[in-house]
């Protein structure tokens, strides 16, 4: 008995344990991230303005070590700067001289005069780096067709031809094509060419890995900037507003920033746009049920990323629409709320974990954090969900489900509709364990339907040492809801008071998956 009666005190150690050793870390990550010198730190983008930043950061351009300005050499101690742009480098106290004095990349330009290229010195050349005549060795990059050529001269009597954008010529969006007003794209002129498919790059710097930054630094460089989106700032929403009518999307983000960017695409019909992935998430089950990886590497390669994206296939995948009405509570009726799903929909403890960890990362200190922090969030979040189920628990008792014929319920906290063998960063609901069940396609039209019994069980299902319930594949279901329950839609959580839920077909959308290599 006095066990017993302790046992709360244990709990509350338990908690007090794990977050102490949480808060800890995340104060560490946030020291190092401040006082680290290789810091990714970049002055706000704004169209035509030259973007700093560190020389210490990862590149896809080349740029000069020596200052643009004052031909000072930048060492690591100096912390100097390049354009992610342009390539122009410059140490702190030139900087706004440069400004000034350079211009950095045209995102548009008056289609009746020749486009120039655009040079910037990187160094000189090796083959000849103790040359006496170092003004004759100077190389120079043009950051929009990628080519390098020697001396001032070659750079003057180059000025005359015009810039033809070369290498990606057929992921480039011509400055002579773009049409601004106030600043802001209105319309796009497509290029006559059929081999013509422009990369619009989507990066979300809210995501898990907080990679996203050097994802907007990495494609600014090899593209028109106005092709680079960071969706913190500008919404996918604006965007499909001047898309051309055919283009390759990469989506650098987890799920939920993946479903934001689809769901904008099927608002303009016209635009028919094959969307990739650059797994930014934590996460990531959209990705990883693609062949797009669990993570994306830890030192970026833009050009790597471009090759893979135009060597990928299409790959259709199911869109449901979850519609959730909700029930009238003290005389008043809600309206209804319309999402959705490219992944899963799902009601119960896996959904409050994900609860329980938006909240968490929505703290100040969390902008420091790493996926590593995020899997420790979870793992701690999850243990707690064991010792308190919350609003999840006898959640059969609660929950009615029809797919259309009803379903007979055991015992549990989350009941899932999956669409792809991925969930919960990987694991394959569906096909765990040795029953012969149908196949799993996520273009068939149809759901799976499984449950799991508690927090505990989610974390035997990842470790493989379980297997869920597996109910049923469906076209449509309707779960009604008795009860405040946690609820999410392909990662994205919240609490959802009693509603009756309809999910049903809705469309697909076209994606790309990496081509299949047979060594």
């Amino acid at each position: 008995m006095k066990t017993f009666q302790n046992f709360p005190d244990v709990i509350f150690n338990h908690y007090f344990l794990i977050g102490s050793l949480f808060i800890g870390y995340l104060m560490y990550r946030t020291l190092h991230s401040l006082l680290r010198y290789d810091s990714l730190f970049q002055i706000k983008f704004k169209l035509c303005r030259h973007s700093w930043r560190s020389i210490l950061c990862n590149k896809s351009i080349p740029y000069n070590n020596h200052c643009t300005s004052c031909g000072k050499l930048m060492l690591e101690h100096d912390e100097g700067l390049f354009c992610d742009s342009c390539g122009v480098s410059s140490c702190k106290n030139c900087q706004r001289t440069l400004d000034r004095k350079l211009k950095c990349k045209y995102v548009t330009w008056n289609i009746d005069k020749p486009f120039p290229h655009l040079w910037a010195n990187v160094g000189v050349f090796e083959d000849n780096a103790q040359s006496p005549d170092l003004e004759a060795n100077k190389k120079y990059f043009c950051s929009w067709c990628q080519r390098t050529i020697r001396s001032t001269e070659s750079v003057i009597q180059s000025n005359v031809e015009c810039c033809d954008f070369q290498k990606y010529k057929n992921i480039i969006i011509p400055p002579p094509n773009v049409k601004l007003d106030k600043n802001k794209v209105i319309s796009i002129e497509p290029v006559s060419d059929d081999s013509w498919e422009p990369l619009i790059v989507f990066a979300n710097k809210n995501s898990g890995s907080n990679q996203s930054g050097e994802v907007l630094s990495i494609f600014r460089g090899l593209l028109n900037p106005i092709q680079v989106i960071d969706v913190s700032r500008t919404s996918p929403e604006s965007v499909v507003k001047w898309l051309p009518s055919r283009c390759r999307v990469l989506v650098a983000g987890g799920d939920g920033t993946i479903a934001w960017v689809l769901n904008a695409l099927h608002t303009a019909s016209h635009i028919k746009a094959k969307v990739g992935i650059m797994p930014m998430g934590t996460g990531n089950d959209l990705s990883r049920a693609l062949g797009w990886g669990a993570s994306c590497a830890s030192v970026l390669d833009a050009h790597a990323t471009i090759a893979s994206l135009l060597d990928a296939v299409e790959q259709p995948i199911d869109r449901w629409k979850v519609s959730i009405v909700p029930k009238r509570r003290l005389g008043r009726l809600r309206r209804e709320r319309v999402l959705f799903a490219y992944n899963y929909a799902s009601v119960g403890v896996d959904a409050q974990v994900a609860l329980d960890f938006h909240y968490a990362r929505s703290q100040f200190l969390y902008k420091f954090a790493s996926r590593t922090l995020n899997y420790m969030a979870y793992a701690v979040l999850g243990a707690g969900r064991v010792l308190d189920a919350g609003r999840c628990g006898d959640l059969e008792r609660r929950v009615r489900v029809w797919t259309p014929a009803a379903l007979a319920l055991p015992p549990l906290q989350a009941l899932v509709a999956l669409n792809i063998p991925s969930w919960g960063a990987g694991v394959d609901l569906w096909s765990m364990g040795s029953e012969e069940v149908p196949a799993q396609s996520i273009c068939d039209g149809k759901l799976e339907v499984v449950g799991i019994s508690s927090s505990f069980h989610i974390a035997r299902l990842q470790c493989g040492l379980a297997e869920p319930y597996r109910f049923t594949q469906a076209s449509t279901l309707k779960i009604e809801l008795d009860g405040r329950c946690a609820m999410q839609v392909d990662g994205e959580p919240w609490m959802q008071d009693p509603a009756t839920i309809h999910i049903e077909h809705a469309g697909q959308s076209l994606l790309l998956k990496p081509r299949e290599r047979h060594d």
